[in-house]
């Protein structure tokens, strides 16, 4: 139980915006960058639901650190739609006095997210966003691919904030990860079974569905 909650973290993709579509279409630019082939969508689900996009997709001749760091700079909302239930959410957590700060794995001046925001009438929730390029101008470490454990705890120094008195959400196992490392408790939202394990695996002290029963899940931790 918290003394209180200072402080959300919270994920972009596909935890405030459904933008599996942009993931698809990022994923497919990025493939044609390197010469090749793009995938199908079904395969892309297969391989997406299962965490298997790394494995799969990126051929031993190509170096994986360049080609995630190629498709975080060209991932953008192009057909993306903020997610069921997010305002509702973001209002909830303003309620309880907590600052919104979006921690996100995209590779982009943080501007270029806040025009995301202010697109789809968000920004007013939000207090800061950081970006992984925020990651590279501030000189921190990022020790795997999409590792935000160095960007946490630098937000958690910034707001003068303790682990227990905020709290992280996001759909991915390295953010999971990322949240442990920096002591923060992780809530995971996820609507398939197979990312839902991995989140547990790697620290998630729960998995929701959506960002209604989200809403719920912290309401009974912070009352």
């Amino acid at each position: 139980m918290y003394r209180r909650l200072k402080l959300a973290i919270l994920d972009y993709d596909m935890t405030l915006l459904d933008t599996l579509i942009d993931f698809y279409d990022a994923l497919n630019r990025t493939l044609q960058l390197f010469g090749l082939d793009p995938i199908s969508y079904d395969r892309f689900i297969y391989l997406f639901k299962n965490d298997r996009l790394g494995f799969e997709i990126v051929p031993r001749h190509i170096d994986p650190k360049e080609f995630w760091k190629t498709f975080r700079k060209i991932y953008e909302s192009r057909y993306a739609k903020p997610m069921e239930g997010v305002e509702y959410l973001l209002n909830i957590l303003k309620l309880y006095g907590a600052k919104n700060i979006i921690v996100t794995g995209r590779e982009v001046p943080s501007l270029k997210i806040w025009n995301e925001l202010r697109r789809f009438n968000l920004h007013h929730y939000i207090d800061k966003v950081y970006t992984m390029f925020d990651l590279i101008l501030l000189g921190g470490i990022e020790r795997e691919l999409f590792d935000k454990s160095w960007l946490l705890i630098n937000v958690l120094k910034e707001f003068g904030v303790e682990p227990e008195e905020a709290i992280m959400l996001g759909d991915y196992w390295i953010d999971a990860l990322s949240s442990r490392n920096a002591g923060i408790p992780f809530i995971g939202i996820t609507r398939y079974e197979e990312r839902a394990r991995d989140l547990y695996i790697n620290g998630a002290i729960m998995v929701v569905k959506d960002l209604y029963e989200a809403a719920r899940a912290i309401s009974e931790i912070v009352k």
